[in-house]
């Protein structure tokens, strides 16, 4: 098994065991902030604005209002629509009600007690006379009977018919026959009388409901009052077989146990009515903004009156706009408290910050667009007649939803473009009424957004244009298409035009996003592909000037940035940004090449006259050189963050440990602070691999047999050295990161300082004394490399 790269590695940092450093500059600037600097420096102020300038576009709306005219004047003026306004027609809407309501048929109820409480009365008089005429067979007494059956079954017969059935014994022959045709009438339906059918019944008939709650449409002519219901008995006594008397006596019968046994329901005609009313919705009409509701001149009508009164109420309700701004700041002061602590956890301060920053402009920004847009929608929608294009809804979907989205997928992270696309849809939707639909399809959008610029290869700018011109109008598409179906709203002319509109949006957005990117990378310091490739240009003038002023600096970083380059592309990281950054880590060394060992072009050593600490100014002051340069090429930020990071706050230890030598320690004490860089230390990753790559590159050429085995030790000794100082603590590396970088450096180096086959004929190292090439043994070789490079890199454990 092969000896692993970081075979020593020490877990405890060197400021672990000895006495810790000061901390860094920028640590003490902020200690002596004041309260209000740390204020404005901080989150919470751009916070404010931002929610505030946020909440003033979603709610505030001027005050206005029309002409107030009164009926019967002359109009002074031409007084137009200011906005659009559905209108409810009342009186509409109120007939329309009443019509619903009119078809509503009256509810009678049908109960069938009725006839069983008659028949048991029937049955229960019959018995009782039966047993009275038992009881007084010579003397019956009928006065006493009448009484009898009136107080205990309610039943009044007249002496006469009492009489006669107390002579006829009260035979079971009529009381069958006076319980069967009664239950005949009662089963069509009796009602007191026709007259009370004041409700439309004789017209549209009414609904008959029994105890069972079945209903049934009947008509007037279908049922019976008192009077028709006696002559349809003796028409159907006429049809049965008896004796005249029997006939007369059930005739007087009928007319006491016949009643009404169908009575009306108000409660459930009301209802009923009730239920039709409202399931009748208002009755409505559009006034188009810019439509003329009076001319000047005319005299003012109900109807103009009306329409002019919804507008002042409406612009009277718009005005009271504070309680609508008071909820939408704190809505977005939630909203944005939330994001804050967010990235606060997620990421390093100085990080989170402009994220935080840059997510909120992108808000305000995206909501300057839409208003525009909504100006321009209003205007082109007044001057179309088409009804599909003359929807002020139909032009939302013009609206560049995705340019934000499409600029930030181009610039950061998915991550964080998602968290913006939310924030944006979430936007979208209060600002245009609330609506579902398009939060959803804003939603679904910037995530096509984020998929199309991967897709068309983020690093080219292009790559707005062609997802915002390909994949963001075909998800639109979709996803109207998607909503029409679920919906099955409006028809093909609607769905067209909302479609185009799509296209129109997506393609607006893409152009938008083009069109501002370079401000965007401008103002919150990206840096893209293409700008870094114009800046790793070698003909550039700085390159020229440092490759005939300090060329010893140039080659060696252009090796770092070999190093840095390869070992980006290993990690996933920006490799151009990391190459841009070691091409220009030391163009501070312009200012004194001489004093620095790559560049001495004499034997003479400008540092032996000088002090260990001059000479460690002279030499750390070449970070604030650089940085001074960069600034005034103007290079980007991420790229000067470089510069003043490639050394950290390192020790400068070859001038401290001469420090210590020459100096008396017991007269005198040398601390680290003064030879060491000013920092501070690498933020980033890139950062961190041209700070190593610059380290190993030199310590590589201090090696006078740059073997394998010495180009691995260098490499290890380099990065724990780094590891034991915490110069990587800030750049956030894995040790699995560390061991691909030590990889990747080791087949580089090893493939720059490779050996070569000896030239036959030639003897290079004759001259001071050594044997002729051809007169040396094999074994004489100056390190025991293959002749050639390897294959492929090497394992990092190898």
């Amino acid at each position: 098994m092969k000896p692993p790269f970081f075979d020593k590695i020490k877990l405890f940092k060197g400021s672990e065991i000895q006495p810790p450093r000061p901390p860094d500059d920028a640590e003490e600037d902020d200690k002596k902030l004041g309260p209000l600097e740390k204020t404005v420096r901080g989150p919470w102020l751009f916070m404010l604005a931002t929610v505030v300038v946020i909440a003033l576009f979603l709610s505030y709306l001027p005050t206005r209002s029309l002409t107030p005219v009164k009926l019967g004047e002359i109009a002074p003026s031409d007084i137009a629509a200011p906005f659009d306004l559905t209108i409810e027609d009342l009186e509409e809407t109120e007939r329309r009600k009443e019509g619903a309501a009119a078809t509503v048929l009256a509810v009678y109820f049908y109960d069938a007690n009725v006839f069983a409480n008659n028949e048991d009365k029937i049955r229960r008089m019959f018995e009782a006379g039966r047993e009275w005429t038992a009881r007084h067979p010579s003397n019956h007494r009928t006065d006493e009977l009448k009484a009898s059956l009136l107080d205990t079954l309610s039943v009044d017969i007249e002496l006469q018919d009492l009489a006669s059935l107390v002579r006829l014994k009260f035979p079971s022959e009529i009381e069958e026959t006076l319980v069967l045709l009664s239950g005949k009438i009662f089963s069509q339906g009796v009602i007191l009388s026709k007259n009370l059918f004041i409700h439309g019944e004789a017209e549209r008939g009414l609904t008959l409901r029994d105890l069972q709650g079945r209903e049934r449409a009947v008509k007037v002519g279908d049922l019976l009052d008192i009077g028709e219901s006696e002559q349809r008995f003796a028409q159907e006594l006429e049809r049965i077989e008896m004796p005249q008397r029997n006939r007369t006596l059930l005739r007087s019968l009928s007319q006491v146990f016949l009643t009404a046994n169908v009575t009306y329901n108000k409660i459930e005609t009301e209802r009923r009515r009730a239920l039709a009313r409202d399931g009748i919705g208002a009755v409505t009409f559009m006034v188009k903004k810019g439509r003329v509701i009076v001319r000047k001149g005319d005299e003012v009508t109900p109807e103009p009156l009306m329409i002019l009164e919804e507008y002042q109420k409406r612009l009277r309700q718009r005005s009271s706009w504070l309680p609508g701004f008071a909820g939408s700041v704190i809505l977005y002061v939630f909203l944005f408290v939330t994001l804050w602590y967010y990235l606060n956890s997620a990421f390093k301060r100085s990080l989170a910050a402009k994220k935080f920053r840059m997510t909120g402009t992108f808000l305000v920004g995206s909501l300057v667009l839409y208003k525009i847009f909504l100006t321009l929608a209003v205007t082109i929608a007044a001057a179309v007649n088409s009804n599909a294009f003359s929807r002020i809804e139909t032009y939302h979907y013009a609206l560049p939803f995705q340019v934000g989205a499409l600029m930030l997928a181009f610039l950061v992270s998915d991550q964080m473009t998602l968290i913006y696309i939310i924030l944006n849809s979430l936007t979208v939707g209060y600002l245009l009424g609330g609506d579902f639909f398009l939060t959803v399809f804003c939603f679904i959008g910037g995530l096509a957004a984020v998929y199309g610029v991967k897709y068309f290869r983020r690093r080219y700018r292009a790559a707005t244009l062609r997802a915002g011109f390909v994949v963001v109008p075909a998800v639109n598409t979709l996803i109207l298409l998607s909503y029409h179906l679920i919906e099955n709203r409006g028809g093909v002319g609607m769905l067209s035009a909302e479609i185009v509109m799509g296209l129109v949006g997506g393609a607006a957005g893409a152009v938008l996003a083009f069109l501002l990117l370079p401000v965007v990378e401008s103002a919150f310091g990206f840096v893209t592909s293409s700008k870094l490739l114009e800046l790793t240009n070698s003909d550039l003038p700085i390159f020229r000037q440092m490759s005939l002023e300090a060329p010893g600096s140039y080659h060696h970083s252009l090796i770092v940035a070999t190093l840095a380059e390869k070992a980006a592309e290993e990690l996933g990281l920006n490799a151009p940004l990391a190459k841009a950054g070691a091409l220009y880590h030391d163009i501070g060394k312009i200012k004194m090449p001489e004093y620095f060992i790559e560049n001495r072009s004499r034997e003479f050593d400008l540092h032996k006259d000088l002090k260990p600490s001059m000479s460690t100014l002279v030499i750390t002051n070449h970070v604030k050189e650089g940085a001074e340069i960069a600034r005034k090429l103007r290079l980007p930020k991420p790229l000067r963050d470089i510069i003043e990071q490639h050394h950290g706050n390192t020790l400068v230890r070859y001038f401290y440990n001469k420090a210590k030598q020459t100096y008396d320690p017991e007269q005198q004490t040398v601390g680290e602070e003064s030879y060491r860089y000013p920092g501070p230390a690498p933020q980033t990753k890139e950062a961190g691999l041209v700070m190593i790559a610059d380290s190993v590159e030199a310590a590589s050429r201090s090696l006078k047999a740059p073997t394998k085995d010495n180009l691995r030790r260098v490499i290890t000794d380099i990065i724990n050295s780094y590891l034991q100082d915490g110069q990587l603590d800030e750049s956030d590396f894995s040790l699995r990161e560390l061991r691909s970088v030590a990889a990747s450096f080791l087949t580089i180096l090893f493939a720059i300082y490779h050996p070569r086959i000896e030239y036959p004929g030639f003897a290079f190292e004759d001259r001071k004394g050594h044997p002729p090439a051809q007169n040396r043994q094999k074994s004489e070789r100056p390190d025991d490399r293959d002749p050639q490079p390897p294959e492929k890199a090497p394992d990092p454990d190898a």
